[in-house]
């Protein structure tokens, strides 16, 4: 299996939303608050966003740092949430890398990452960086 790196999450996978309650919930051993940079999608029926390498957006999100015993099984199910097959990169929704963000802290993290890997799909531009913020201001989630 793959190095086992913390995640970084930035969409439905943040703590609070449904697939972090689905996932994550119970699972971590840390979660603290990162940034990354990149530009931040709605993909076309806003249900999630994408992530793009492109852009110089602030990025929010988190740093999950999977429990060691649960790491294998947990990575699996976030591959299968995010559609990213190893073994078929191109055909994959997203693309599992390894990159660096910063947390709180000002300090450097490497984790993984999932980014968008098709040309279709993309949406709304979140100039925001904030998954949360988009969904606040589309009044989709009650404001925290």
């Amino acid at each position: 299996m793959s190095r086992k790196l913390p995640v970084f999450v930035y969409g439905t996978l943040r703590n609070g939303l449904h697939n972090y309650e689905n996932i994550l919930k119970d699972q971590t051993a840390a979660e603290n608050n990162a940034t990354s940079v990149g530009s931040l999608y709605a993909v076309d029926h806003e249900s999630f966003p994408c992530l793009v390498r492109e852009g110089r957006t602030i990025v929010q999100g988190e740093v999950m740092y999977i429990k060691e015993d649960r790491y294998d099984d947990i990575l699996k199910k976030l591959d299968y949430l995010e559609g990213y097959d190893e073994s078929d990169i191109q055909e994959s929704d997203y693309v599992r890398e390894v990159t660096t963000v910063t947390d709180d802290n000002d300090q450097d993290v490497e984790v993984y990452i999932y980014y968008w890997n098709q040309p279709r799909g993309l949406g709304e531009y979140i100039t925001s960086g904030c998954w949360k913020t988009y969904l606040k201001e589309k009044r989709k989630i009650p404001d925290a």
